[in-house]
């Protein structure tokens, strides 16, 4: 991790400040659209909780430890504690960088004392005691679903009275949640060893899909859906020719695999939702949404399999087909951010779309191009 993460500091240093700048000055006009009616603890709340909620509790077990480690389960508390002070640290970490970024929205109505740091901390730790209990529930009870409605709500709450300043309600929940949590540790259980692994493996793959977005990771598992619709359409829209074999075979891998189908959502929808909370300068927003798709797609090159590569087609036609099937994808989101920007502002003129489509071209011929190598599918899997 240290060496993905050295290499993504020194290569893109400059990419995070051109994107942190950009960031702020679109958060500074987001803070001007937002409505005075609006209560921000609640909005701020809200991302709290949904950052807290995605926590992973970090053991660093693998799936051959457990003939070895299970024997010796009742000599590894002093581990596992470490374990759960290193997940808290991390999230601790997440929210004060989260608070500081938005530090603005809320200093008018909270007091940033040592007390209001207390209780973060206090909030943190509640988080990761949580979700270690998770273990101990069934996965197909209605139990774990209340667990996480419970979770969810007590999150959410706690860090809105935090925000209001309404410590005794805070107080009163975390005195709730210290006989809840007493309930569970309090007895001695047995470790449920798959959930610890399935946690690791769920974290470690998900700091690798957030490397991926800069360079590539050969053992990142991809998870898959067939989306048969999607896929039926694509068999009918590209033409069954020779020279389009892998067009096809990268549209079919783009609309299977979850991340980088819900990844070109996700962009869409930030896209429409930006265009339309600032309309007159939106367009710009709209570049920055197709660099970020058509530089985050790249590694899609290599998810080739390697007996795909003995199909009579040379090295130069599979790097035009990739290169192709690029410009197809982000001309699509362009044309759908750009409508969605005339039917919701009526703002989007001539200009906006030469523009946006000079923008493409030029991207994936001359900055796409240089970073294809079709040689290296094989080499992968």
């Amino acid at each position: 991790m240290f060496r993905y993460y050295s290499i993504i500091g020194a290569n893109v240093f400059y990419f995070f400040l051109i994107i942190g700048s950009i960031f702020i000055y679109y958060f500074n006009l987001l803070l001007q659209w937002i409505p005075p009616q609006l209560s921000v603890e609640v909005i701020v709340s809200l991302f709290v909780t949904y950052i807290l909620i995605r926590t992973k509790v970090r053991t660093f077990v693998k799936r051959a430890d457990i003939p070895f480690l299970l024997p010796l389960e009742w000599r590894l508390k002093n581990y596992f504690i470490k374990s759960l002070m290193y997940s808290f640290v991390i999230d601790v970490i997440k929210l004060v960088s989260f608070l500081t970024v938005f530090l603005s929205l809320f200093l008018h109505a909270t007091n940033i004392n040592l007390l209001f740091l207390f209780f973060i901390v206090g909030v943190a730790a509640y988080n990761i005691l949580m979700k270690w209990i998770e273990q101990w529930l069934d996965n197909h009870h209605v139990q774990l679903v209340l667990h996480r409605l419970n979770r969810f709500f007590l999150l959410y709450l706690m860090f809105y009275f935090l925000l209001e300043n309404d410590w005794v309600y805070v107080l009163a929940l975390m005195s709730i949640n210290v006989v809840y949590l007493i309930y569970f540790t309090g007895k001695k259980r047995k470790l449920n060893w798959q959930w610890l692994i399935d946690e690791e493996e769920s974290a470690l793959v998900r700091n690798y899909k957030f490397i991926n977005f800069f360079i590539d990771v050969p053992n990142l598992k991809r998870s898959f859906r067939r989306r048969r619709l999607l896929t039926m359409i694509l068999k009918i829209c590209i033409p069954y020719r020779q020279s389009n074999t892998f067009v096809y075979l990268y549209s079919q891998l783009f609309v299977r695999y979850n991340d980088y189908f819900y990844l070109y959502l996700r962009l869409t929808v930030i896209g429409i939702f930006v265009n339309y909370v600032i309309p007159t300068s939106g367009w710009v927003f709209n570049l920055l949404i197709l660099f970020m798709t058509g530089f985050q797609v790249i590694p899609l090159q290599h998810e080739m399999k390697q007996n795909v590569t003995l199909y009579p087609i040379s090295k130069s036609q599979i790097k035009d087909s990739f290169l192709k099937f690029v410009l197809v994808m982000l001309y699509a989101q362009f044309f759908i951010l750009y409508v969605a920007t005339f039917m919701l502002t009526s703002t989007a003129n001539v200009f906006n779309l030469i523009i946006g489509s000079v923008f493409v071209y030029v991207f994936v011929y001359f900055f796409v191009s240089k970073r294809v190598n079709v040689s290296g599918n094989a080499s992968k899997k």
